[in-house]
């Protein structure tokens, strides 16, 4: 069956604004290409899409609806998800070395995955897509797939500019104060992310 070229060109438009905007993933990805290299974000590049589709499954099979009738789980995961994301941003803040001599660790593949449990920007992206485009239609299958891959796509492009465009500006960042500051940037901006999605 084919989908709505409407619904495609909607969704496909959420997905990529969604991906390249500002948010926790982002932030990671810039700020590990920045203190370690291109090459060390590239768990992080990977691991994000496949936590993303993977969440995306959970939801659309019915985990929206679960959550919604407990509450209390509801908040533990946004307490572990904001409260891990105030930790990063405490310690992005106060780091002012490159590579070995910072006190900021890449994320590994797995890391990357399971962040997503409890990454309040994923959760708030995927709810919305997933009701809007898929819950409650007949080829849900379909579309969770094609969801699928237009989230994939974008996110991984997304990280790898991000953590690519860090990755340039480390030469620059070296000198005088400028790696404190970016650092320091980066980490408030996560913690304004966190307070941010608390609220919601």
């Amino acid at each position: 069956m084919m989908l709505p070229l409407t619904e495609i060109l909607a969704f496909s438009a959420f997905a990529w604004i969604g991906s390249f905007t500002p948010g926790p993933n982002v932030a990671i990805a810039a700020s590990t290409g920045v203190n370690h290299g291109l090459r060390a974000a590239m768990p992080h590049v990977a691991g994000v899409p496949l936590g993303f589709v993977a969440l995306l499954w959970l939801v659309g099979m019915g985990g929206a609806a679960v959550l919604q009738g407990q509450p209390g789980l509801l908040m533990a995961m946004k307490i572990a998800g904001n409260g891990y994301l105030l930790y990063l941003a405490w310690k992005l803040c106060f780091t002012s070395q490159l590579s070995a001599g910072n006190n900021i660790r890449p994320f590994t593949l797995l890391q990357s995955i399971m962040f997503q449990l409890v990454n309040p920007k994923a959760w708030m992206m995927l709810v919305a897509a997933a009701s809007t485009y898929a819950i409650g239609h007949e080829d849900y299958i379909l579309r969770l797939s094609w969801m699928s891959l237009g989230f994939a796509v974008p996110s991984a492009l997304s990280l790898f500019s991000w953590a690519w465009a860090g990755e340039k500006l480390r030469h620059w960042l070296v000198v005088g104060n400028r790696l404190r500051i970016f650092n320091f940037c980066m980490g408030i901006s996560l913690a304004c992310t966190a307070a941010w999605m608390v609220q919601q």
